[in-house]
This record gives C-alpha cells, structure tokens and sequence, in this order.
C-alpha cells in the first residue's frame, strides 16, 4: 500500500545523531546508499539484540557501519560484534563514525573476503546477521549454521528482494541466489524460520530442538 512504509518510519523511534551523521555520510559519498538497512530495520535489529542479550554477534556486509553502530547500543557489557567488509572505503567510513560513537571497543572490522574470515573465526555467535553476497547466500548458510550457539539467531536481511524473488523473469544472479537460499531454509527439517515483510525481507532462522539436518 502506497505510503505504509513512511507511516512505519513516523511511528518507529528515530535515529540518533550517531547515526544520522553516518546516515548523511553515506547519503553524501557512496553510490548505493540504500544498501543501509534504515531505521524501521535498525530499531528491529536492536530489539533482537536486546532481548537476545548476546556477547558474540557477527555481521556478514559491514557497508558503513549503520547496522553494526545501531546493535552496539543495545549490547550487553561483555558483548563484542564482529563484522566483515570487502571495501577498505566502506570499512574506514565505518570504523571512523563507529569511534566517534564511542563504540570501536565493541565492534572489530574486518576487511576482505567474508567467507574467508568466516572460516577463521570460530565462534559460537549469539547472533548473526547477513547482509552481504545475495548471490551466495546458500553457501554462507552451511558456513553459518554449524558457527550458531545453541540458543543463536541467524538473521538475513533482503529475502524478499524487492519482491523479485516472485518475478520469474528476472535470473540475476542474486535473485536466484536468494530464491535457492530460501528453498532451502524451508526444507531443512534441523532448523526454524520465519521471513518477516521488514523493509526487503528478514528471515530470521534458529536450530529447531531435536531436529536432523538435511
């Protein structure tokens, strides 16, 4: 419906200056500034972390850091995020507004290839958001699954695609990418999932008890 996603922008908590600022610097110097997930997603992401309570979290597709910035307020003392960036631009516009924030403490940016670094850290994560690499999606998931705590979240962000993941003409690379990767969700009998209608589509996804993988 025309307007419902404005309407949902007034009536959710806005952002602070932390992150209006890095808003604008995106806005201003990146080329594809709609790649932040906004402030609707934002204040979802922090009612996960907080309610989660997590102390490791790991995001896959740090950008310019809105996301990583928006979940470090809710953190608890001992919580630490880790989040992964193949531009050094993207990432050095991150780790400035993150230390302006007062938050370069809790979140560690590592630039390069992501599932290379995945593959280094060893986990378990309390939380995990990607964010990044729509057109493999279904290899990051055998990645991911196995580095969840028992009790861990996986988050995915742009599982709706803009829709496209219904438009059968449409064979990019990253809409199929997403289309397999939501198959497979579905059919996996080890895990849980919901794909929440938030902004492009969040897919949020747990082990399920007792379930075998497939």
């Amino acid at each position: 419906m025309p307007g419902i996603e404005e309407y949902a922008l007034a009536h959710t908590t806005p952002d602070p200056p932390s992150l209006l600022s890095l808003a604008a610097e995106t806005q201003a110097r990146c080329e594809r500034p709609h790649m932040m997930v906004g402030p609707v997603e934002a204040r979802f992401l922090q009612f996960l972390v907080w309610m989660l309570r997590p102390r490791a979290v790991l995001e896959i597709g740090t950008f310019t850091g809105y996301s990583a910035l928006s979940m470090a307020g809710e953190l608890p003392s001992d919580g630490h995020i880790v989040t992964c960036e193949l531009s050094q631009e993207h990432a050095d516009i991150a780790r400035k507004h993150i230390a302006t924030a007062g938050h370069d403490d809790r979140i560690t940016v590592i630039v390069g290839p992501a599932m290379d670094t995945i593959r280094t850290l060893p986990g378990p994560f309390d939380l995990i958001l990607l964010d990044a690499d729509q057109a493999h999606f279904p290899e990051y998931l055998d990645e991911l699954v196995p580095k969840l705590a028992d009790k861990g979240v996986l988050a995915v962000d742009n599982t709706l695609w803009s829709g496209a993941v219904l438009d059968k003409s449409d064979t990019l690379d990253s809409t199929e990418g997403i289309r397999r990767f939501n198959d497979l969700v579905a059919g996996r009998t080890d895990l849980i999932s919901v794909l929440l209608s938030v902004r492009d589509g969040l897919t949020l996804i747990r082990r399920a008890p007792g379930g075998t993988p497939t």
